[in-house]
């Protein structure tokens, strides 16, 4: 069986990231505006996986995330593996 073409893959790709952004703008138009732990974690895996990230600045969601983000002070450290 032959390989895929470049153009093949492109507009799977493509395809695959335009869906993905469906599925959220979709949940976010819901009644709850609740968009599924499971959709962010492929969402998150296919940027990692394509190499997207960015640094957080002062006001994006990001940094207004990190905000809400509890500090545990009573946290164990080390190896636990």
């Amino acid at each position: 069986m032959p390989r895929a073409t470049e153009s093949i893959l492109e507009e799977l790709h493509a395809s695959q990231a335009e869906n993905l952004l469906a599925q959220i703008k979709k949940c976010k138009d819901s009644e709850d505006g609740i968009i599924p732990p499971a959709l962010f974690a492929q969402v998150n895996k296919f940027l990692k996986d394509n190499g997207i990230d960015r640094a957080v600045t002062p006001g994006d969601p990001t940094s207004l995330l990190d905000e809400e983000v509890p500090v545990f002070e009573n946290v164990i450290e080390g190896d636990f593996r």
